[in-house]
C-alpha cells in the first residue's frame, strides 16, 4: 500500500467514526428531549376534534420518529458504505421540522393564532427543530460527496 492510499484510508475511517459519532449524537440529544419534555412528542393525535389538526399531528408524530430512530440508523448504515441508506437521509432528516411548519400552518388557519413562540419560551428546541435537520443534511451532503468520490477512485 502506498502513502497515499494509506492517507485516503486513514481519512476516511475518521470520517465513517465522525459520522458514527453525529448518529449517536442525534439519537441521544432526540431522546433526552423526549423524556425531558413528554407532553410535547407523546400524545394522541385522535383526541383532537378537527381532523385537519389530526393529520397535522400524525406527521409530527412520525416525524420525531423518524428523526430520533431513522435517522441515527440510516448515517449508521450509510458510515458503512450503504448507498441506498443515503437516499433516505433527507426524508428522515426533514420530515421532523417540515411536519412542524405543517402544524404551525394549521394551527393558524383553525385558530388564527400561532405556537411559535415555544421556541422563545424554550430555546432548547431550536437544536431539534433547526440545528440537527441542518447538521444532518450537511453531513448527508458530506457523505454524498465522499460516495461519489470513492466511485470515481
Amino acid at each position: 500500500m502506498n502513502t497515499s492510499t494509506e492517507r485516503y484510508a486513514e481519512i476516511h475511517e475518521a470520517h465513517r467514526i465522525h459520522i458514527r459519532a453525529t448518529a449517536i449524537m442525534v439519537f441521544v440529544i432526540y431522546w433526552l428531549m423526549v423524556f425531558t419534555y413528554p407532553n410535547f412528542f407523546i400524545f394522541r393525535p385522535n383526541e383532537e376534534t378537527e381532523v385537519l389538526r389530526q393529520v397535522a399531528l400524525w406527521f409530527c408524530l412520525i416525524g420525531w420518529l423518524l428523526a430520533a430512530i431513522a435517522t441515527p440508523i440510516l448515517l449508521f448504515a450509510s458510515s458503512g458504505g450503504n448507498k441506498l441508506s443515503l437516499k433516505f437521509i433527507p426524508l428522515t432528516a426533514m420530515w421532523w421540522p417540515a411536519s412542524l411548519i405543517f402544524s404551525q400552518i394549521t394551527v393558524v388557519y383553525l385558530t388564527g393564532e400561532s405556537y411559535i413562540n415555544y421556541l422563545v419560551d424554550y430555546p432548547i428546541f431550536l437544536i431539534t427543530d433547526v440545528a440537527i435537520p441542518v447538521l444532518v443534511m450537511w453531513k448527508w451532503s458530506q457523505l454524498k460527496e465522499s460516495v461519489t468520490l470513492v466511485s470515481n477512485n
